[in-house]
């Protein structure tokens, strides 16, 4: 069954034509009325982060998992890192995509990006009331500005299969929890309907 599906990443590597090799994969096996993308505010950053903000929530509204594509610069985009934070709030399966051995636009391979879900992280409060979001600065791990917390509550339980009263406390970065590929030497082409569909049974458990 096809999944409705947020593919998140940097805008510069649409223009070098790696984020539409995954897509047109995803087109051709799911059609266009599956997925959509954060190229969704592309055109609406002048007026301002409260506009952006809405505008990726009303993107993932009907999504169910999303998709990270990782490239040279993707884990310092500010609004890829709130993508996957919200995708957590909401309950999305998460999964992670390597681009750096599609050949873009100039034909060449690139060395792998750092990979965002590595430098996300999370944790339940002590008293079980909060999940609290943290992002990797200069080596230190530090408050995710843009969202530092969120009520925990049934929706991201779904993240703690040992049941999540056990966790209390308990630090993760977000590749703890959720796979990343690489497009190429995981053979994306065929794989990657079955790492969507793997990522949402981790979210539906």
């Amino acid at each position: 069954m096809a999944r409705y599906t947020f593919f998140s990443f940097c805008y510069d590597d649409v223009k070098n034509f790696k984020v539409n090799v995954v897509r047109n994969s995803w087109l051709l096996s799911n059609g266009e009325n599956t997925f959509i993308d954060g190229s969704i505010w592309e055109k609406e950053k002048s007026k301002g982060d409260t506009v952006i903000k809405q505008l990726i929530e009303l993107g993932l509204k009907k999504t169910s998992v999303t998709t990270v594509l990782i490239g040279d610069e993707t884990a310092d985009r500010r609004w890829v890192k709130y993508e996957i934070i919200k995708s957590f709030d909401k309950g999305n399966g998460i999964l992670g995509i390597h681009l750096n051995r599609i050949r873009g636009k100039e034909q060449r391979i690139s060395a792998r990006g750092t990979n965002p879900l590595d430098r996300l992280g999370f944790m339940i409060s002590d008293d079980g009331k909060k999940i609290l979001f943290y992002e990797l600065v200069d080596r230190r791990w530090v408050a995710f500005e843009d969202l530092p917390e969120i009520n925990n509550k049934k929706s991201n339980t779904l993240y703690f299969p040992g049941g999540w009263f056990n966790d209390y406390g308990k630090f993760y970065r977000f590749s703890d929890k959720f796979e990343t590929y690489c497009w190429i030497n995981d053979l994306g082409h065929n794989n990657f309907p079955k790492w969507v569909e793997r990522a949402f049974k981790q979210s539906a458990d």
